[in-house]
């Protein structure tokens, strides 16, 4: 198996998607870890129609500095020519299976969270509750709390020659996902990916002990071994 980290100069929210009880209010973590990778699938679903709806960011820019409404500003590398080159690239890339959340890989995200996301540090996570298939890779993002500025900065991938994330967002190898946000102080997110992902089966809780009845009067209680 394949190990490929790429990791992301920006952050945001980790968040583990699963039920909540209809009584509870969603904590705004929590949905934003759900809107970034519904935002993903929108871009796998259709690559070219992404493009286009990133053509309204185009007015975020003054010169280097890149700032979306209700957002942190970034002092950008590239300025608008990195947008640029991203959209021209979505038009060429062909739709993509979506992603499938996988509570595991949800984990593995949250525990991530206050790390410095290395190949080892990956690994180690994602060993901890499951073992992957093919490739596995991560994207984090700090400070945003938006799902589409968060996905569009990875996208772009500003200044990273490479474009790691953008790269990891519309892998083809990659089937399942699971994110996880949590502000720290600052809202930080990371997407975990993998081309697939076996859960460790849950732990069965042993029944508790039943209490024995107690000694007779006329006879002593065996005492314990003595630790050696």
């Amino acid at each position: 198996m394949g190990l490929r980290l790429y990791c992301i100069k920006i952050s945001v929210l980790a968040v583990l998607s699963g039920g909540v009880a209809a009584a509870q209010p969603v904590r705004p973590e929590v949905k934003l870890a759900r809107a970034i990778l519904t935002e993903v699938n929108q871009l796998r679903r259709d690559p070219p129609g992404y493009a286009d709806r990133l053509g309204v960011w185009r007015a975020y820019y003054r010169g280097k500095r890149w700032q979306p409404p209700g957002q942190p500003a970034q002092r950008t590398r590239e300025g608008l020519p990195g947008l640029l080159a991203a959209q021209a690239w979505l038009k060429q890339v062909q739709p993509l299976p979506v992603l499938r959340p996988v509570t595991a890989l949800a984990k593995a995200a949250v525990a991530l969270v206050p790390q410095d996301i290395t190949a080892l540090s990956l690994a180690a996570q994602l060993q901890r509750y499951g073992q992957w298939e093919g490739l596995a890779s991560a994207c984090r993002s700090q400070g945003f709390t938006d799902a589409r500025v968060i996905v569009a900065h990875w996208l772009i991938d500003d200044g990273q020659p490479q474009r790691p994330n953008r790269s990891n967002l519309l892998n083809p190898l990659f089937r399942v996902a699971g994110v996880a946000c949590a502000p720290r102080p600052r809202m930080t997110c990371v997407l975990t990916l993998a081309g697939g992902y076996h859960a460790k089966p849950a732990m069965s809780k042993s029944p508790p002990p039943r209490a024995s009845s107690p000694a007779p009067r006329s006879q002593a209680p065996t005492p314990a071994a003595s630790p050696r």
